[in-house]
């Protein structure tokens, strides 16, 4: 078959499988990779087991959250704090500190907004 005698359909349906073909070869290539690394035994972690884990993780890092923003709160006393100085007094993001305000610190009884973006908990008060 020579290529002066296809027709121009004939051609454009020619060059769609030569791009199908690489893109398949590369999928190829990707699953040989991976059998090869299992084979020496470094498995890869399955993508659904790594979110799960970081997901557990995420949670444990709220329920942390909680504590230290409690304490940090309680020792700053009446004047309270603003979300920013907080975030920065516990490492964390100050979208966090705030999201947290308004969802689970409204449900705890102490903690009062005392301005523009400044709480304070006044627990045994």
């Amino acid at each position: 078959m020579a290529f002066t005698d296809l027709s121009s359909a004939q051609l454009e349906r020619l060059v769609q499988l030569i791009k199908e073909k690489e893109t398949l070869q590369v999928r190829l290539e990707k699953v040989d990779q991976a059998l090869k690394t299992l084979d020496e035994g470094s498995a890869a972690l399955d993508s659904k087991a790594g979110k799960a884990r970081r997901r557990v993780r995420d949670r444990r890092r709220r329920v942390g959250l909680k504590d230290a923003l409690l304490k940090t709160l309680e020792a700053a006393g009446k004047a309270g704090l603003t979300v920013k100085e907080l975030a920065e007094k516990l490492g964390a993001k100050p979208s966090s500190v705030s999201v947290w305000f308004y969802t689970t610190g409204k449900k705890i009884k102490g903690i009062k907004k005392v301005g523009k973006a400044k709480y304070a908990y006044l627990a045994g008060r």
